[in-house]
């Protein structure tokens, strides 16, 4: 929408494509793809776009206590300088949810509050997509960028008065999202600028956050990094281990190291503490510091023992995984003198980091093994235990293998690249984790499938069709077995075989 809009007109318009939207029309001119996407995965959510507004979780009080414990609280002074901005002569609410769409903060004046609280923008509401359906707050989180939302294109009729502009806010130190902005009015107040200042306000935030992490970091050092060099635990006691190597923040940031190794690295560190270290090969402990909701300010932070330690992860000496992934759903790994056998899940991330070795942040991983609706909460989880399956082999911030992998699937690849058709056919014993549905997956499974299909046909050769038709990937293949049945002669024991399966293949009633 642009400033020239005839806000009422575009609303009715939208109105007709919503109501033909929830009668299962699709594609539509009016209807933008971040839009129509948002409505498909409320509707699979089961939302009532007629159910009324978004629903309350939590009281009104626990979620403003919940707002004084926020990371997000430090950028309290910028949103009173948005809402001075524009709340009054826009006649809009300014507010801030969680990362689960739970609404912590909102402010503006008294009448627009009173008119938000008609649909529940009100603290301790759920806005995220499948609680609330397509609205700017939960589509931003969800899609994982800012965007406003006019009207009818929101999913419940409930809110269809309004206009709704909101940004994701991402946390510094780890780059999650952690809460989002939003700025809304009823819809004589919709303009296209409420976006860009919106997300203007939420980089300011984020800024905030970085020195506020800074802070924390000085303090910690200021505070504690004495301890690197004394080699006491609180309370000035030793550890039969070693001596403290490391102090890191709150969010695992090595901020200070004796070790080269943990210069720079971020370490997953439970809140209590205790054994971490094992993604990168290591074995440590950590030891919380300060109490996290001391009245003073006490920064948080752990200081970061070491334990004993094996070879760094990927580094001289750290033995390579070896994979197999090709026609399996559970891969088979060679993890130095002993065999693993994963599950379908842990196959699937395996395969996804070996096809990503820049890594994968939760989130993208959430959504390549669990679709739209998929929670990095859980794909977590179950990092967590392949972690333990494969102790050192992968890193996280973002997720990565540490360790030198070797697969099947790679190892016929080069083969095609070097030309080698039969060996490549040969090392070949089906499709990669034919049950998997990860994108990644689906398209590196295609394009191995392909390629060697593709190689095969050129290359002509009636053994290599004839191979390729016993494979699981080329059984059902017209196309190779008429090339086959082409280059048998008469004389040729197979012809008639081939024959035999060319007419079933081509018969109407298969």
């Amino acid at each position: 929408m642009d400033a020239g809009t005839d806000r009422r007109q575009w609303a009715r318009t939208l109105r007709r494509a919503h109501e033909r939207g929830l009668a299962g029309a699709t594609a539509q001119p009016e209807v933008r793809e971040v839009i129509d996407q948002s409505w498909r995965r409320s509707a699979r959510a089961q939302v009532d776009p007629l159910g009324g507004p978004a629903p309350l979780v939590i009281s009104a009080a626990e979620a403003a206590a919940r707002w004084e414990r926020s990371p997000l609280r430090v950028a309290e002074p910028i949103l009173r300088e948005l809402l001075a901005d524009v709340g009054a002569a826009g006649q809009q609410v300014v507010l801030v949810c969680d990362a689960d769409g739970t609404m912590l903060w909102i402010d503006g004046e008294p009448g627009v509050l009173e008119e938000a609280t008609s649909i529940h923008l009100e603290r301790g509401s759920r806005w995220s997509e499948d609680s609330a359906g397509t609205n700017a707050m939960g589509t931003a989180l969800a899609a994982g960028h800012s965007l406003q939302v006019f009207s009818a294109e929101h999913f419940a009729v409930a809110v269809h008065e309004w206009t709704c502009s909101a940004a994701p806010v991402r946390d510094p130190e780890t780059g999650e999202t952690i809460g989002v902005l939003d700025l809304s009015g009823e819809l004589a107040t919709a303009h296209p600028h409420s976006l860009a200042l919106v997300e203007a306000a939420a980089r300011m935030i984020e800024a905030e956050l970085r020195v506020a992490s800074a802070e924390r970091a000085a303090a910690l050092r200021e505070r504690y990094g004495e301890r690197l060099r004394g080699g006491t635990g609180a309370g000035g006691r030793g550890t039969a281990g070693g001596g403290a190597i490391a102090l890191g923040t709150s969010g695992g940031r090595i901020i200070e190291s004796a070790d080269p190794e943990l210069r720079g690295r971020r370490l997953e560190i439970p809140h209590e503490g205790g054994e971490v270290g094992r993604e990168l090969g290591l074995s440590l402990i950590a030891e919380p510091l300060g109490d996290r909701a001391a009245p003073d300010g006490d920064p948080s932070g752990f200081l970061i023992w070491k334990a004993g330690r094996s070879l760094p992860a990927g580094g001289a000496g750290a033995e390579p995984l070896r994979a197999s992934l090709l026609g399996r759903d559970e891969a088979l790994v060679a993890d130095g003198g002993r065999s693993v056998a994963l599950s379908r899940r842990h196959s699937e991330i395996l395969c996804l980091l070996a096809l990503a070795p820049e890594g994968l942040g939760a989130e993208r991983l959430a959504l390549q093994l669990y679709g739209e609706f998929g929670k990095p909460v859980t794909a977590r989880a179950e990092l967590s235990r392949l972690r333990r399956a494969l102790p050192g082999a992968i890193a996280a911030n973002p997720y990565r293998l540490t360790l030198e992998l070797s697969d099947d699937r790679s190892e016929v690849e080069e083969l095609l690249a070097a030309g080698r058709i039969g060996e490549a056919l040969a090392r070949y014993p089906g499709p990669l984790l034919p049950g998997s549905e990860a994108p990644l997956v689906v398209e590196a499974r295609q394009r191995l499938d392909d390629g060697l299909r593709e190689a095969i046909l050129a290359f002509g050769s009636a053994d290599l069709l004839a191979a390729w038709l016993r494979n699981p990937s080329g059984e059902d293949d017209v196309e190779a077995c008429r090339a086959l049945v082409a280059r048998l002669d008469g004389t040729d024991p197979r012809r008639p075989a081939a024959l035999s399966r060319l007419r079933r293949l081509l018969s109407p009633q298969r």
